[in-house]
């Protein structure tokens, strides 16, 4: 994710340089009326490319967040022992949860057993977003 965010400012600061080389290379130009109103266009169009660019990285910023919140909930792993009936229960992060095995919170990494049934219960202390 993070080597998205920075490819895509370094496509930006690239296409600035480029800009402003090529905007530089004919200093002898003379700015009449039409070249002037050329430059506002394009600099309201460099501010619009840049607020979007903005907008993009902040929503990209807020569902990475979300999604890092929803995945760093804590449930309580319950595993129960089909033969004998014991139960234990466990902490467990969401995305340390696959379907035959877990990792808790303390970082114990626990593998079930065919004779292991397990259930997932949503942390009623944790509001859900």
């Amino acid at each position: 994710m993070i080597t998205k965010i920075l490819f895509t400012a370094l496509v930006i600061v690239a296409a600035m340089v480029f800009m402003r080389h090529k905007n530089g290379a004919n200093p002898q130009r003379r700015q009449s009326a039409e070249q002037l109103q050329d430059a506002a266009h394009r600099r309201n169009a460099m501010l619009m490319a840049v607020g979007l660019v903005a907008l993009t990285l902040a929503i990209s910023a807020g569902i990475y967040y979300w999604h890092w919140q929803d995945e760093h909930r804590i449930a309580i792993v319950r595993v129960i022992n089909t033969h004998s009936g014991t139960e234990q229960s466990y902490h467990v992060y969401h995305n340390d949860l696959h379907e035959r095995s877990f990792r808790t919170v303390e970082g114990t990494m626990i593998s079930l057993s065919d004779a292991e049934r397990m259930e997932v219960q949503e942390n009623a202390a944790q509001p859900r977003p």
